[in-house]
Formats: C-alpha cells, structure tokens, sequence
C-alpha cells in the first residue's frame, strides 16, 4: 500500500520544502530591522540552526518511515502519546489560523497580478474580499483531500516562483554591481556588518532562526517519496544548503542595490521598492516590476497555502488515539489524508472569513488577535521535537534507522545545542523589549507603540488556553478508558 502511494520525486520534494520554508519577504523584513548584520545572522543561523535540524527530521524520518503523522510519531516515540497529542495539537490550531490569514493577502497579490493595485477597497471590498476568501479555502481543501499529487502540482509551482524571484535578484544585483560597476547602495563594512549586541539584534536574530521553520511538516510524505527515506534524507539536507545560501545572498543583493534610508521602517512595501529599483536599473517600469512581484507573491502564497491548511491536519488527525475526537474526524481516505478534519476545519474557516461580512470587525484585526494569542504556541512543537530528540539519542538510541546524526554524544550535545537556542527564541519572541515595559510603566511609550505588556499578556493567554483546552481533551479521553 505505502509503495503505491510513492509518487512523488526528489525534485517535487525539494520544491515542497520551498514553498514550506523560504520567503523572500523575510530577508526583506529582517533587513529593514538590521540592515547587513543579516548577513552574519542568516549565516549562523543556517549552520548551527537550519542544517541540524534538517538532519534532526532527517533521523526522525528514517526511524519512522512509515508513518502518516510526521512529528507526532516523532514526538511519540521519545516522549509518549501525551506529549505528541500536545506537540500536533498546537502544530494545527495555530497553522489553521495561519493559513486562513494567507487567503486575504494571496487575492490582494492576485489583484496587484491583473490589475497593479488593490481593488479590495471601499465599503463592499471587505465582503467581497471575504466571500472570494471562502471559495479559494474551500478549492485548497479539495486539492489536499486529493492527495500528494495534487498538492505537489501547485507546491511546484510556487517554488519555482520563489526559487526565481530569490536567485532573479541575486543574480541582477550582482550584475549591476560587478556588470555595471554601479557602488553598492550600502557600505560593506565591517562595523556596518558586525552585530550590535542589543536587544533589537537579539530580537531580530530570534525571527531570523524562525525563518527556518518547516521542513519539519514536509516529513509526514516520507512514505510518498520515490526512493524512499534515503531520498528524503538527501533531499532535506539539499533543500537546507541552498536555502541558507539564498538567504545570505539575498541580503548581500539587498544590500547592494538598495539605501539604508529606502529601507527604514518600510515594512509595508519594502518589497515592492526594492524590485521597482532593481528594475529601474534595466529600464523596467514601477508598473511591470509591480505586476511581476505581485504574480511572484500570489503564487509563492498558493504554494504555502496549500502545504499549511493540509500537512497539519495530518499531523493532528490521522494517527492520534480515536478516542479523543472520534473515530468519524480521524478517518482517512487512500491517500492518507483525514478527509473528514479537513472539511471541519474549511468549516471553521469559513465562519473566521465570514465575520467582516456580518459588520462584526475586520478580518485582519481578527486574525491579528488570534494569531498574536497562538505566538507563543507556535512555537511548542518545535520544542517537543528538539526535547524528543534528545531522549530518543539518551535513551533510545539502538531504536532501527537507516540514518543518524553522528555517534550518540554528538548527536546529544547538538540536540542541546539545539534546545538551547530554541529557548533563546522562545524568549526573544515572547517577552517584550524591557525598555519598552519601563516606558509603558512610566507613561513616556511612543505614539503608535502597542503595549508590551498586554503584547505579553497575549502571548501567555495564548499557551493558557490552548494548550489547556487540549489537555482537557486529552483527560477526558483518558477518563473513558
């Protein structure tokens, strides 16, 4: 049965992990924070982050290889049901919202594609923004009930679109660098480039390290593959290199063409201004560049879009205990995929993109509210996973496998390595600047300037709530038996 499913190739897989995990708006956003110390930070980032966590999965792969629900089975074997039920849960509940916020902004890029602006403006454009939002939800639940075929149909696609427009620009920037012998528009210096080490840095670095996150969800096709799990292996440690490779480049070509003062605080259309100036030095109009950029985005979101509305899902439904939700949503089709939770969750989305039609508030404060409530939970399954790691090279490490990472203490010394820069992140995320908790205490924050301490307040509620509300499920569930 696993054999039959093998369909996809090394290349659709290397594709998938694309559209998981690189985006271009993120050398975009991390520069406009530090400028070239990106430089620096991607490329310890990719090294003692991104590639041992690829060989993480990697190992984690090859000791459950056939198995449906990635991470969960992952977590499941170091650390016991409990643990990777709490580890799937929040890898769903907070990618669910995730990919219903990626519906609105995939139609306003399309938008920007057809017509070069937004048209979803005025008093009846948050209805038909919202109405437009059901309809595109719904057709990328078909195409992941369909199955890894279809899926790896559109994830092609998209990473394409974002291999071109990552490479595209590095490959111009150089030329109108070293080709045109045009100065760069910042000085590559080695104060410009060396970390400051403050608290915007460190900040900034911990986003950095997130950039990285999702080639964890491409584990659960391991049983999709062609070749099986030593292609898979091969393929994620590909995917790692060059993906940390486009990521430092891009922030030296970001560097190169674009000024220090185009880029500060421009997080609303620094993308855009950074390809209408690459175009303008080979006489491309705003116009085109901006129709490129928009169908570049579009398809970049299609491709995000369809991997995290349907590999979560997966993860939490098709192998966690039938009694906690009932046999009827865990039930999968042939291809694995549980049919029935991805229809209550088009359901549950529906209702969220309804809202601003209903006069109730604004979809993207809505979002915002919620997503800024689960931040914190986002970040739960990584640490399962670093913390089961460790576990499965203490304790289990005779556990059958066709690959590891190095001799057992190696791999228990990366595996602490890793928690520790994990825990770093999780603080750098969760706990507001402290000179802006000090300003908010004595009444001088800046104008414009959310509260930190209600910023804080969300976060914790978030893990509250939804990691409580999952283990009174998971009680419950222990109760009946």
């Amino acid at each position: 049965m696993i054999e039959d499913r093998r369909k996809i190739t090394s290349l659709s897989l290397l594709l998938m992990t694309f559209s998981a995990v690189f985006s271009f708006p993120n050398i975009i956003n991390n520069s406009i924070q530090i400028g070239l110390r990106t430089i620096p930070a991607f490329l310890f980032g990719s090294i003692f982050y991104f590639l041992p966590f690829a060989l993480m999965v990697g190992e984690f792969a090859s000791a459950n290889s056939e198995s449906e629900s990635g991470i969960h089975s992952w977590i499941r074997n170091s650390l016991g049901e409990k643990w990777a039920f709490l580890g799937a849960w929040s890898y769903f509940f907070v990618n669910m919202l995730f990919s219903i916020s990626l519906v609105p902004s995939t139609l306003i890029y399309t938008s920007y594609t057809f017509f070069g602006g937004n048209i979803f403006t005025g008093n009846k454009g948050t209805l038909v923004i919202s109405i437009l939002s059901v309809i595109v939800f719904w057709i990328i639940t078909y195409i992941g009930m369909k199955g890894i075929s279809w899926m790896s149909k559109v994830t092609n696609v998209a990473g394409v679109a974002k291999i071109f427009m990552g490479i595209g620009l590095i490959i111009l920037a150089f030329v109108i660098v070293y080709g045109f012998k045009n100065p760069p528009a910042q000085e590559f210096t080695y104060e410009n480039i060396t970390p400051n080490i403050n608290w915007t840095f460190f900040m900034t670095m911990a986003w950095i390290l997130q950039a990285f996150a999702g080639n964890e969800s491409i584990g659960v096709y391991v049983t999709n593959v062609k070749g099986g799990n030593r292609f898979f292996i091969r393929t994620m440690i590909i995917s790692t290199i060059v993906i940390g490779g486009l990521y430092v480049l891009g922030c030296i070509a970001v560097g190169f063409i674009v000024p220090e003062e185009v880029l500060s605080n421009n997080f609303s259309n620094g993308i855009y201004d950074v390809f209408s100036i690459l175009g303008g030095h080979f006489g491309v109009s705003k116009r085109i560049i901006t129709r490129i950029v928009g169908l570049i985005l579009m398809l970049s979101n299609l491709g995000s879009l369809v991997i995290w509305s349907t590999i979560p899902v997966k993860v939490l439904f098709s192998e966690i205990p039938e009694g906690i939700f009932g046999k009827w949503i865990t039930k999968t089709n042939k291809e694995g995929n549980p049919k029935n939770a991805l229809i209550v969750q088009a359901t549950v989305a529906t209702i969220f993109l309804l809202i601003p039609a209903f006069g109730i508030g604004s979809l993207d404060n809505f979002l915002e509210t919620l997503i800024n409530m689960t931040a914190s939970t986002t970040l739960i399954p990584t640490l399962f996973l670093i913390i089961a790691y460790i576990v499965l090279r203490y304790k289990k490490d005779d556990m059958k496998r066709s690959f590891k990472m190095g001799s057992r203490n190696f791999g228990i010394f990366v595996g602490v390595v890793m928690l520790l820069l994990f825990l770093f992140v999780f603080f750098m995320s969760t706990v507001p600047d402290p000179a802006l908790i000090i300003q908010s205490l004595n009444g001088t924050l800046p104008e414009g300037e959310g509260n930190p301490i209600l910023i804080f307040l969300y976060n914790v509620s978030g893990l509250v709530i939804f990691l409580g509300f999952a283990l009174v499920c998971w009680n419950r569930h222990m109760r009946k038996l």
